[in-house]
């Protein structure tokens, strides 16, 4: 088939196979969901990724890349694009596509049941009929509801720190609650849409004219908040089993371009220990609201801090975080032997609604783990002019810093596109992982690694 840009899927007997759909930057986190199904199916467990990313090579088996924007786009450049499209498009092709549905329903009826695990879930997964399917991942319907900007601020506004907010139902009705409030929040007003993350679809503007300017053909609702200046935005990544039950990971410090572009992470967070311990408990209790109506599984909280330590709530993730992966590393790499991984904790509480036994948070950094990241999303289309060897295993890399003796630190650039792949805007060319022993030596990777991915773009300085 056309729209199908690579499949080497080969299925082996006397084995349980679980199915991945999203990008492929959460492939990575299949390893953990692995184990925690061997250990319960007793049988040798493998999986298989759908991905909708175009690359030049692919290092992994059993994957399936379709994008019939991405086929379409590549079949009039005469090469490969790379282009980046909607979750919600993606699945609902996915559902769809007779190649896939042929491959549901032989599992099923190998196995009598299937799990689907999803970095971000959507609610198509559910509407596609698809008979004995368990999706890895929140209630489609429960995570498309508290990623609206709306719900979660009315849900949570009398019971955690918000900045000063209103909803705007029209343009004329924006334009005419903004006009009121450009004196008295002189720093600046911060416009979203209801669903928006990472910095799309939402901006800052400190005048009419920008906010115009900005806004282009946004349709409403909107969400006007307070522009904070501030100068950290913190992350707090946590797992919601029931609402006694929320457990909490890490906090870490993201890397924010133009006030609101996510672009990493680094760990830990610089922060006193007090305001992590705050940023924490105010994450539960956004977890214990989000169980109230029935959500289970992974959830990030993001927050800013102003100049006088104040915090203040931006939004809710439901869904896995862009540095996933990473938190898994970290906990893996600081909790004692047997403690259960994020993935399976996630299991349990998608699966029995409760936290698996022996669970522990982890308190501050026992054994000096730095690590950051860098994401890098091109913002006009280009091409590369070089790819990258495959870099191994991040997890790997993890271990080799903190149970090793001889470096310092290592990096890796993961996910990158390969050589002469147009790269569409919006997409993204690669990842940086950079892990230390101390936070000099990760930043030092962090940007080598940039100039490294900066190095592969066509008439790159």
């Amino acid at each position: 088939m056309e729209d199908v840009i690579f499949n080497n899927v080969k299925l082996k007997k006397d084995t349980y196979y679980f199915l991945y759909v999203g990008e492929i930057k959460g492939c990575c986190l299949n390893e953990y969901l692995r184990f925690t199904l061997q250990e319960l199916k007793k049988q040798p467990v493998e999986f298989i990724s759908i991905v909708p990313d175009v690359w030049e090579r692919y290092y992994q088996d059993n994957l399936i890349v379709v994008n019939p924007v991405a086929a379409e786009l590549s079949k009039k450049a005469g090469k490969l694009v790379h282009a980046r499209i909607p979750g919600k498009q993606f699945v609902r092709f996915v559902t769809a596509h007779p190649l896939i549905r042929d491959l549901f329903n032989k599992l099923v009826s190998n196995q009598g049941e299937l799990f689907v695990h999803m970095f971000q879930t959507f609610p198509e997964i559910v509407s596609a009929d698809l008979p004995n399917l368990t999706v890895i991942g929140p209630d489609p319907k429960l995570s498309n509801l508290w990623n609206s900007k709306l719900f979660m601020y009315r849900k949570l506004q009398s019971i955690i720190p918000l900045p000063p907010f209103h909803f705007c139902e029209s343009r004329e009705n924006l334009l005419e609650t903004t006009r009121r409030l450009w004196k008295e929040w002189e720093d600046g007003i911060f416009v979203s849409l209801e669903y928006s993350a990472a910095g799309a679809f939402s901006f800052m503007a400190r005048s009419e004219d920008e906010l115009i300017d900005k806004l282009g053909d946004w349709k409403p609702p909107y969400l006007v908040t307070k522009f904070i200046p501030h100068k950290y935005d913190p992350t707090v990544l946590g797992v919601v089993a029931n609402e006694g039950e929320v457990f909490i990971g890490c906090v870490a410090d993201q890397c924010m371009e133009q006030v609101n572009k996510f672009r990493g992470s680094t760990f830990p967070s610089v922060l006193p220990e007090e305001v992590q311990d705050s940023l924490k408990e105010i994450t539960r209790k956004v977890g214990r609201e989000m169980a109230k109506i029935g959500y289970r599984g992974i959830f990030g909280c993001d927050y800013v801090i102003d100049d006088e330590g104040n915090i203040y709530f931006v939004e809710v993730n439901a869904r896995k975080q862009g540095t996933t992966m990473e938190m898994c590393c970290t906990l893996e790499n600081s909790l004692p032997d047997g403690c259960p991984n994020l993935m399976e904790i996630e299991f349990f509480a998608i699966t029995q609604k409760r936290l698996p036994p022996g669970c522990m948070e982890l308190k501050g950094n026992p054994f000096n783990i730095y690590w950051g990241t860098y994401n890098h999303k091109v913002e006009k289309d280009v091409k590369t002019c070089r790819g990258l060897e495959d870099p191994g295993s991040e997890r790997k890399m993890y271990e080799r810093v903190v149970r090793g003796h001889q470096k310092k630190s290592e990096h890796m650039v993961v996910e990158h596109v390969g050589r002469d792949v147009i790269v569409k805007v919006g997409s993204f060319l690669g990842r940086v992982i950079s892990v230390g022993k101390d936070r000099e030596s990760m930043l030092k990777g962090l940007n080598e690694g940039k100039l490294k991915l900066r190095s592969t773009i066509e008439g790159a300085i």
